[in-house]
């Protein structure tokens, strides 16, 4: 038994140490974790602020512009054009490419029916003799 205990301590004292290790990197990792956690909010954060402050930024520029119309020429119509304005302007084109790809000239069979004087070749295929 005396042979044994210089092995128990040394395997009492390794797994120590294993243990003591293992406890050090899995809190490493918890802090790496918790960084790389902050640092992809504070991220998107500043990414998400962006397009908050560009839109409130149009808009006390467009109240601007139409305070200083309405300032100049004392016409209140006029001043609801230039609000009206950019919003007529977005409706428009997006109506105009809704449009083009709603056309009957853009659905594939009729393109190739019109290409070939007649049905597609896949039409041809697929329909029995």
């Amino acid at each position: 038994m005396r042979r044994d205990a210089p092995l128990q301590h040394l395997l009492s004292a390794a797994l120590r140490d294993g243990a003591g290790h293992v406890s050090q990197v899995l809190q490493l990792a918890r802090m790496e974790t918790d960084a790389n956690l902050r640092a992809w909010l504070r991220l998107a954060g500043i990414v998400g602020t962006i397009p908050i402050l560009a839109i409130a930024t149009f808009f006390l520029g467009l109240d601007a512009l139409v305070k200083i119309i309405a300032a100049l020429s004392g016409a209140p119509l006029a001043s609801a054009a230039v609000v009206a304005s950019p919003f007529i302007a977005i409706t428009l084109v997006l109506a105009r490419l809704g449009l083009r790809r709603m056309a009957l000239a853009n659905l594939e069979p009729w393109r190739s029916w019109q290409r070939n004087g007649g049905p597609s070749r896949t039409d041809r295929l697929r329909s029995p003799k």
